[in-house]
């Protein structure tokens, strides 16, 4: 059974931590998708989805604002650089990053119901 879960609860999961400050936590989740070549992303992730990636590029946020994905993972823990932070900023994008693989990260999702 699929769960519509908003960004702020997985947050309190303590899975990921949270790098932006102006993301919206009231975006709801509406599956996942995670895949490290944008122009996938582009032809398959759907409006709401999570986008989980490693992928460390200011890109993403593009693909991120043109889809409405809920919020941004960064696995590995991907260390986010300041540009793609202030531009998330500006879109009012959730990003977050966890020390858990994209495998990890994405099943332990899944087994929640996204």
């Amino acid at each position: 059974m699929k769960i519509v879960m908003k960004v702020n609860e997985i947050l309190q999961l303590n899975q990921l931590r949270m790098v932006n400050e102006k993301g919206s936590l009231d975006n709801e989740i509406s599956g996942i998708f995670t895949c490290d070549l944008l122009s996938h992303v582009m032809g398959h992730a759907k409006e709401g989805n999570a986008l989980i990636t490693v992928l460390n590029n200011i890109n993403v946020l593009g693909v991120a604002s043109l889809l409405d994905l809920s919020c941004v993972i960064f696995t590995h823990d991907t260390e986010v650089n300041e540009d793609i932070i202030t531009k998330a900023n500006e879109l009012e994008i959730p990003l977050f990053v966890t020390d858990k693989t994209t495998y990890e990260i994405t099943i332990y999702l899944y087994n929640l119901g996204i």
